[in-house]
């Protein structure tokens, strides 16, 4: 009897979205999902949360997983359908995992991009109103973790291969070989980084990660657009040393001249401990073995990151300021 062979695919919009309807059907009393706002196609951006009493706000340590600012960079938004999946299927199984639903409110927005995600994008597919754009679909969008207000009246010319301030720049970075980084024409001028701000404001997140790959396997924090070292820095270094005891990814200050970025901006002026994990060097790696292998090694590193905030969020409810 011949062996079926079952091909390995990243979710499209429409296979996410089903996703998150069948668990939601399935685990009523922990998940829950609902849009927090419009891409600039019309599809909704879904946010999840995992909690024991998901319908009430509850005192309890707030983190936030996010993947797909860069539509393209697929394994982001899949691995957290993977660790949703997991969530769920172990609570009340696992007593660990029971531990972190029932002391922790987990909100995950896996696909910040959805447009990009489904033309394979790295940016967001608004027109940018260009000359010879429809020519040159690369001017097209924004990328759209450079369009944070964080650094903005930091960019110098020489930022160009990072950070680009015309869609044109878009164009010499295609001809040369690296991927568009236009920032926007001004902080949170996407609608997709405006519902990701409403969001991340109305809440009181301890730790944020924020998904990406194509550039190796490393943790990068605060600040990317300075040198300038974070002042809780050793709280940084601290997370970042624990994931790499897990994942054995290196860690680094993200400083590369990137303006605009989401954890710059949520560190800067929302005081969350930000930090972007890059699952792998390919920005979409189509073998099985390789992503599963990425899943896996990452599925426990998310399962720390919520015990820490729960252990930060204690501390600070049990401080006592003399």
């Amino acid at each position: 009897m011949q062996q079926t062979i079952i091909t390995f695919h990243y979710y499209s919009y429409d296979e996410m979205l089903q996703s998150l309807q069948n668990l939601k059907e399935k685990y009523p009393d922990i998940f829950t999902f609902h849009s927090i706002g419009k891409s600039y196609g019309g599809r909704d951006i879904f946010m999840v949360k995992i909690s024991d009493n998901v319908s009430i706000d509850e005192n309890e340590a707030e983190i936030l997983f996010m993947a797909a600012h860069h539509g393209n960079e697929k394994p982001g938004y899949q691995f957290l359908l993977y660790f949703m999946e997991a969530m769920c299927a172990n609570y009340s199984k696992n007593k660990s995992i029971t531990y972190l639903v029932n002391n922790a409110e987990i909100f995950v927005i896996p696909m910040v991009n959805p447009d990009g995600v489904e033309n394979n994008s790295r940016k967001n597919m608004e027109p940018n109103g260009c000359l010879g754009e429809n020519i040159f679909p690369v001017m097209k969008g924004v990328n759209l973790n450079r369009n944070y207000d964080a650094g903005w009246s930091e960019w110098k010319p020489w930022y160009f291969l990072s950070t680009t301030a015309t869609p044109y720049g878009d164009l010499l970075l295609h001809m040369l070989g690296y991927p568009p980084e236009y920032r926007g024409e001004k902080p949170f001028s996407e609608k997709e980084t405006k519902a990701i701000k409403e969001f991340v404001e109305n809440r009181s997140f301890v730790i944020a990660i924020d998904f990406h790959t194509g550039a190796g396997e490393i943790i990068f924090y605060p600040f990317g657009y300075t040198d300038e070292k974070p002042k809780d820095v050793t709280t940084f270094i601290s997370i970042a040393e624990n994931i790499f005891r897990i994942n054995n990814y290196s860690f680094q200050e993200a400083g590369k001249a990137a303006i605009g970025m989401a954890i710059d901006w949520m560190y800067e002026k929302e005081g969350i401990y930000a930090f972007i994990v890059e699952l792998s060097r390919e920005v979409a790696p189509s073998e099985e073995e390789k992503v599963k292998e990425i899943f896996e090694k990452n599925l426990p590193v998310n399962y720390y990151l919520i015990d820490r905030a729960i252990r930060m969020h204690l501390q600070t409810l049990y401080t006592v300021k003399i």
